[in-house]
């Protein structure tokens, strides 16, 4: 959320980016996934391939949309740390 008169947030593809500073939309590489997992490519690679995560294949490149990326791996982190601050 921006306040009145301010632009939002983007990255450097002009992606628009939410506060966390990941984007909101789009698809992300796997490069970009597995930075905001915290996993390994292959640990990735093994989760597209049991469907364990939503993708998409154009040609030979993997994109995962960034809204798989925020329920898998960014929600449960967010929540987790919500959890922590309460107790």
């Amino acid at each position: 959320m921006t306040r009145k008169g301010s632009r939002p947030t983007r990255d450097d593809s002009g992606r628009l980016l939410a506060p966390d500073g990941y984007p909101v939309g789009g698809m992300a590489t796997v490069r970009e996934a597995k930075a905001a997992s915290g996993l390994s490519d292959s640990k990735l690679y093994a989760m597209i391939e049991a469907d364990e995560i939503e993708s998409r294949r154009y040609g030979r490149s993997v994109r995962i949309p960034w809204t798989a990326v925020r329920a898998a791996f960014l929600e449960p982190r967010t929540k987790q740390l919500e959890f922590e601050f309460r107790d």
